[in-house]
């Protein structure tokens, strides 16, 4: 008898386990469950078009349950990669940056993307930490923009 209520209870010990990991898991946002859009700061609201080596922030949803979300831009002239910089949803990011293949191309506009999205824990469980391994990325959204010269 005093066996089995052991292995009962060690049972039960191992579904509530899988149940807390599955629920943490699950507390996680889907992928493709967010939206980012970009804006010019300080322009409040005006239709203003990000421009090379100007400012652009972002507005973001999705991501109330995340520790460090991820926005992450990419610009391209002719097809080639020219300027990629990340950082969090709430800074704001320099187009060209001080020191890309965008500015050796002297300028120019550019067509643009900015994908939200955050980083898994090795064990893909959960949102990295920062500290080790990583098993890869869940996006959330990303939008296309252009970048006049």
């Amino acid at each position: 008898m005093t066996r089995r209520k052991t292995l009962v209870v060690l049972l039960s010990a191992a579904l509530t386990l899988v149940s807390v990991g599955t629920a943490l898991a699950g507390s996680l946002p889907p992928a493709n469950s967010g939206t980012i859009s970009v804006y010019v700061p300080g322009t409040l609201g005006a239709a203003t078009q990000p421009t090379y080596q100007g400012f652009v922030a972002f507005n973001t949803t999705g991501t109330g349950k995340l520790k460090n979300p991820r926005v992450w831009v990419a610009c391209y002239q002719n097809g080639a990669l020219v300027y990629g910089a990340g950082g969090s949803p709430s800074e704001a990011l320099k187009l060209g940056g001080d020191m890309s293949q965008w500015v050796l191309n002297g300028g120019g506009g550019a067509n643009c993307t900015a994908e939200l999205y955050y980083i898994l824990n090795a064990k893909g469980t959960g949102e990295w930490t920062g500290n080790g391994a990583q098993s890869g990325d869940v996006y959330l959204a990303g939008t296309a923009f252009e970048a006049a010269g």
